[in-house]
């Protein structure tokens, strides 16, 4: 799904999404298509519309991809993946993808492939992902992604090197007039990553900028239009808000071990 789409998606399931009590996962076997080896994933069981409340919403990322069972590995070739595409990879790119995994290794032996961390697993998922002819629109949500894993995981340096990457990518977007993500969104990331690296005037500058632009999504309907309008602004305002506060930045949540999705 490409990110516009996704961003409509994502503010649509803010008004049409049921509460649950909690995420729940459920294991499942998978067959590797590589070597064929079985491995036992977690699947998601059921979730709620809080999730879009957690802190990982001022960087633009929501659950399942805030969630360590979300990266699958293989613990026989190491093949590592999105649980969405584990089992969807096209024919023709498996012994590419074999030859590529043949040098990789992982940090300890596992029964269980949660026991690897989430940023150990998204650098064999970098590697899978270069022989899968992505666009740009994925690879900047990918280093978003990692940015949010390695800030988790207090690998500062590497967190920020991606979200600099992230960053390049959404200003380059905000620039271009043929871009088809609404300009409102874009920047709103862009502020995001700017406030994660440290850069809270530029941040507060974008986020002032999102404010004056009109949300739009191609073919959405006037009230799709209408509550992403609503939504993005209470969103850069409360943005705004937490930035200039001293103890709610959530750059400095991040920092603190409070960042996590929930």
């Amino acid at each position: 799904m490409s990110l516009h789409r996704y961003a409509l998606l994502l503010v649509l399931l803010l008004f049409t999404v049921g509460s649950a009590n909690a995420i729940t996962w459920f294991p499942k076997d998978f067959n590797c298509p590589i070597d064929g080896e079985k491995n036992t994933f977690l699947v998601v069981g059921s979730y709620g519309s809080y999730i879009y409340s957690y802190p990982s919403k001022y960087q633009w990322l929501f659950f399942p991809v805030t969630d360590s069972p979300t990266f699958y590995l293989c613990k026989k070739c190491h093949l590592s993946t999105y649980m969405w595409d584990f089992d969807k990879l096209p024919k023709e790119k498996l012994d590419t993808l074999k030859k590529a995994l043949a040098d990789v290794s992982v940090s300890k032996p596992f029964e269980k492939y949660t026991e690897i961390p989430v940023v150990e697993r998204l650098a064999i998922m970098e590697l899978v992902y270069s022989h899968l002819d992505k666009d740009q629109e994925w690879w900047e949500q990918f280093y978003r992604i990692q940015g949010y894993h390695y800030g988790e995981a207090g690998a500062a340096i590497k967190a920020a090197k991606v979200r600099r990457k992230s960053l390049d990518i959404l200003n380059e977007w905000i620039e271009d007039e043929d871009n088809p993500t609404s300009k409102k969104l874009l920047l709103y990331m862009s502020g995001a990553m700017h406030h994660f690296l440290d850069e809270d005037d530029e941040a507060i500058k974008k986020m002032e900028a999102g404010l004056t632009t009109k949300y739009f999504e191609k073919d959405a309907t006037s009230e799709e239009l209408k509550n992403g309008e609503e939504n993005l602004n209470s969103r850069l305002r409360d943005y705004i808000d937490v930035i200039k506060s001293t103890d709610k930045k959530p750059r400095i949540l991040e920092k603190n071990g409070r960042g996590h999705s929930h």
